[in-house]
């Protein structure tokens, strides 16, 4: 039985030891990755400005205006008489 066991030991040792350099042989021979061309300078220059973005309204205000015609959330009234909304997690 101490003979299998140090066969087999012997065996997965040598085979795991070919699979690894081998594997590292591949790796080493694989095509490599393309390079990415240089972007122009005349295309870089060539981007139109980005307009400014809206000011960020305070969190938690009264106000349903907002400037980016999104509908609020916290329409609710809140029972508790705090100014955050609930926290909900649908978790059993």
């Amino acid at each position: 039985m101490k003979f299998f066991r140090k066969l087999l030991r012997y065996w997965i040792a040598i085979a795991s030891t070919l699979s690894f350099l081998g594997g590292w042989v591949i790796l080493a021979h694989s095509p490599k990755p393309v390079q990415p061309q240089a972007v122009t300078v005349q295309a870089a220059t060539a981007l139109p400005a980005l307009p400014d973005l809206p000011a960020i309204q305070a969190y938690g205000s009264d106000s349903n205006n907002n400037t980016l015609g999104i509908p609020s959330t916290n329409t609710l009234p809140n029972q508790s008489g705090n100014s955050m909304p609930r926290l909900r997690t649908r978790a059993s």
